[in-house]
């Protein structure tokens, strides 16, 4: 059974190679760029030799733009979920140290935001933001933001029960010391996890909001997008709408298996 759980998490960190390798080396791997419409005389060509995963309606060929899509769209959750960690997991940690009426204050808001869809928390930051990718990570941050904070300051309030804990505030040491020093060693596997499960969250957002129209301008490499760009063309030439889904499954599979994996590492410890 444990080596079925290291399998997981072994082929979640291959999935997630391929992706990161595709989008760091995409100008390499790319024959033309993302926006070239170097086979118009090709239109809607399935799938071949030479173009692996067929022409889109314009001329551009679907591989080239998928490399490219790749960046587009790890750049993306990467920037979300370092947003979201960074002020979530402060926002949690300081409500979990703290208490009294921060941890009110922080619970009630959290709880708020969590009210909502996450995918409306985006659509709501990007109608103050101006259409970019650098707004739509700032969205899909935001709109993770409220589940970090409030699994983070689980994890500070548990672990403020505990007896290492005690004995430390009993020999004199401060709330922050106990905060940095005793308790966020304690929770950086939850922390990891936590990283691992908003990349794929993310992934999804971004496409999301992609899919709607509100990452960027029309055209931009980005998985969501070109699904959006191709969904009317479904039943003359599937391939276009079938890769990006898939590369979203893919990398969104990939996140989860190593945050599946993690954990359970942390609790075999």
């Amino acid at each position: 059974m444990r080596s079925i759980r290291n399998c997981g998490f072994k082929a979640g960190i291959a999935m997630f190679v391929v992706v990161a390798l595709v989008a760091l080396l995409a100008p390499v791997l790319a024959k033309h760029g993302p926006m070239e419409q170097a086979y118009r005389d090709e239109i809607f060509a399935s799938p071949s030799l030479v173009h692996p995963l067929g022409v889109d309606g314009v001329g551009r060929d679907v591989m080239t733009r998928m490399f490219y899509g790749a960046r587009a769209t790890l750049g993306i959750a990467l920037g979300a979920t370092a947003l979201a960690m960074m002020a979530g997991a402060l926002l949690g940690a300081m409500a979990g140290t703290l208490r009294g009426w921060f941890d009110v204050a922080v619970s009630h808001v959290v709880d708020f935001l969590l009210a909502f869809p996450s995918i409306l928390l985006g659509l709501v930051a990007l109608t103050i933001l101006e259409p970019s990718e650098t707004s739509v990570a700032i969205a899909v941050g935001i709109a993770c933001l409220p589940t970090v904070a409030r699994q983070v300051r689980a994890a500070f309030l548990s672990e403020q029960a505990k007896e290492y804990v005690l004995a430390a505030r009993a020999a004199g040491a401060g709330k922050l010391r106990i905060a940095v020093v005793e308790v966020l060693p304690n929770c950086v596997s939850l922390l990891l996890v936590l990283t691992t499960l908003t990349l794929g969250t993310a992934v999804l957002e971004a496409a999301g909001l992609a899919f709607l129209g509100l990452s960027g301008q029309p055209g931009v490499p980005e998985w969501g997008m070109m699904l959006r760009e191709e969904r009317s063309t479904f039943r003359i030439a599937p391939w276009l709408c079938v890769a990006p889904g898939i590369a979203i499954a893919w990398t969104v599979l990939a996140f989860n298996l190593i945050s599946d994996g993690l954990q359970r590492r942390a609790i075999a410890r």
